[in-house]
């Protein structure tokens, strides 16, 4: 019994021990993550693998190290190196415990996104899933957003439709859910709907291009060509020298 106790009181030690050299390593790491992931969400994948090589060297267990290696490699289309990293992400993810909550939830959405690009759709699926699971994850709309998305390119539009009336009630105002919602529609043969749905992702995101633009194509197949014209002008407006704004600049063209 006394070598059992002396045995667990190490372990705690140790585990204590442990737990107080990542927080101090977390000092140095957390600053130059942030300061990759700004220079990933502006492109300089460069400048962001430096930085982030930095944290690792700091503190090479940090999870978000490796989400943030992640979304580089994702982003510079190394698919197998960021499907790497995002699992370690989700390896140590409960290493921040409140600090980041969710992060695990976020780093399954990610690896999902990945496999969803590779059409590898059973595993996405399961990634999907996984991050829904993650009851600290911050935003599981995203990730049940991606889920329908899968569905409805599965052709299973019953499911894709459950799973985006889920999403629209987690949150209502989360308009590319509203956007899938209007393809499933056109799916059913609903274009009525189609357009209702277009018209709330517009309501919440008025700069919404695609939507503008979908909404303006079933105003064509309704022959309501003033409202199409309008929705084309929008488009044109939001997109100008862009491929939905080029499209748009031919269709009303035609329309003329």
């Amino acid at each position: 019994m006394m070598k059992r106790a002396i045995v667990c009181i190490m372990i705690g030690l140790l585990v204590s021990g442990c737990a107080s050299q990542f927080k101090e390593q977390r000092k140095i790491s957390r600053p130059l993550i942030a300061l990759g992931m700004e220079k990933v969400n502006g492109d300089d994948i460069q400048g962001a693998l430096i930085e982030l090589r930095k944290a690792m060297t700091a503190n090479p267990s940090d999870p978000e190290v490796y989400y943030g290696f992640a979304m580089a490699y994702w982003k510079s289309a190394k698919l197998d190196k960021a499907l790497e990293n995002v699992d370690k992400a989700i390896e140590y993810s409960n290493k921040l415990e409140l600090e980041h909550p969710g992060l695990k939830g976020e780093a399954y959405n990610l690896k999902g996104t990945i496999l969803f690009g590779q059409k590898k759709y059973d595993e996405a699926i399961t990634c999907f899933k996984s991050a829904i699971a993650d009851e600290v994850y911050q935003t599981p709309e995203y990730a049940m957003y991606n889920l329908a998305t899968i569905y409805l390119e599965k052709k299973n539009i019953s499911l894709a439709y459950d799973t985006v009336q889920k999403t629209l009630e987690h949150n209502s105002h989360y308009a590319p859910a509203w956007h899938l919602l209007s393809k499933i529609y056109v799916a059913q043969g609903k274009p009525s709907e189609a357009i209702d749905a277009l018209r709330h992702a517009i309501l919440e995101y008025p700069g919404y291009t695609e939507a503008h633009y979908d909404l303006a194509q079933l105003y064509l197949q309704l022959k309501a060509y003033e409202k199409a014209k309008e929705e084309f002008v929008k488009v044109i407006e939001l997109d100008q020298g862009g491929p939905l704004g080029h499209m748009a600049v031919d269709k009303m063209k035609n329309l003329k």
